[in-house]
């Protein structure tokens, strides 16, 4: 693995500290201000790119690109459901643009389904358990316009194949993975979790970005373990899901929806285990094994 030459860590740190001190300037309600700060990091990564190859810098202009998007976004619903695919719905053609482009290859981003079923009850428990623990910090009421069918439908496809997929493509599969070829996989996982904490400076609450910190060292373990965009975007479409539903309306379910996908998960890990399979679980070809750096990713 080739980490960063000595004067690249400078371009580095160098919009990642901008990054901080924008969010800083949320968290302190100078919202103005940090939009400045994000967008003139946008320009200098614009400039960086233009003069250096190095394809971190493209991924980390999706971090005040998300911010500014949010912010210019006009606000119809306050913080509805519906207010989030307003939101959420123009980083999809970044990502796209991300991967035509060849930034990230399918097997780098993780966009494979393979031991999906595997990790899923994984995914389940996880996410409910960390929405639980951020209910805790926040205490929000739940985010629908009636208790209905039709409302809960809409919020776990907007947690799930909006607000989970977008953010774990951000943080987890281009972040992560960009940061762990270049810094090593600890270094990687630690960076990638600060950062995605701080970006909840909205909430202005310390205790949330710590918490929000946890829950991204935990989604980076997941992606660690299972290489897998889906896996990990279900985690956190019912971390929000828990956080926003299942804990205003009844926290006495989450004890069930965390043990009883817990539990599969223990059993199916003991049978695999018993039973190994040739390549493990996510074993044999995936028709992308491209890798960002000439050793691989660690």
């Amino acid at each position: 693995m080739k980490l960063l030459p000595r004067d690249h860590y400078l371009w580095l740190a160098l919009p990642v500290f901008l990054i901080v001190v924008a969010e800083m300037l949320i968290f302190a309600g100078e919202m103005k201000a940090a939009m400045i700060v994000h967008a003139l990091n946008v320009v200098l990564l614009v400039s960086i790119s233009l003069y250096n190859e190095n394809k971190i810098f493209a991924i980390l202009m999706l971090l005040p690109l998300f911010r500014l998007l949010n912010a210019a976004m006009p606000v119809f619903f306050n913080l509805t459901l519906y207010s989030y695919p307003l939101v959420y719905a123009p980083m999809f053609f970044p990502i796209y643009l991300i991967m035509k482009e060849g930034i990230l290859s399918r097997s780098e981003a993780g966009i494979t389904f393979k031991g999906f079923w595997f990790y899923l009850p994984l995914a389940v428990s996880l996410g409910f358990a960390l929405g639980w623990g951020e209910y805790a910090v926040l205490r929000p009421g739940m985010l629908l316009p009636a208790l209905d069918l039709k409302s809960i439908i809409i919020l776990c496809i907007t947690m799930i194949f909006f607000v989970g997929v977008v953010e774990e493509f951000v943080f987890r599969s281009a972040l992560q993975t960009m940061l762990e070829a270049r810094l090593g996989p600890i270094a990687g996982l630690l960076i990638s979790s600060i950062i995605f904490g701080i970006m909840h400076s909205g909430y202005r609450l310390p205790q949330e970005i710590a918490y929000v910190f946890f829950a991204g060292l935990v989604f980076g373990l997941l992606f660690w373990l299972s290489r897998s965009l889906p896996v990990i975007s279900l985690a956190h479409g019912f971390t929000n899901i828990s956080l926003f539903l299942v804990a205003p309306f009844d926290q006495s379910m989450l004890v069930y929806c965390i043990g009883v996908p817990g539990l599969i998960f223990i059993l199916c890990a003991a049978i695999c285990k018993r039973k190994p399979h040739p390549g493990g679980i996510n074993g044999g070809s995936d028709g992308g094994s491209e890798s960002i750096s000439e050793g691989g990713k660690a």
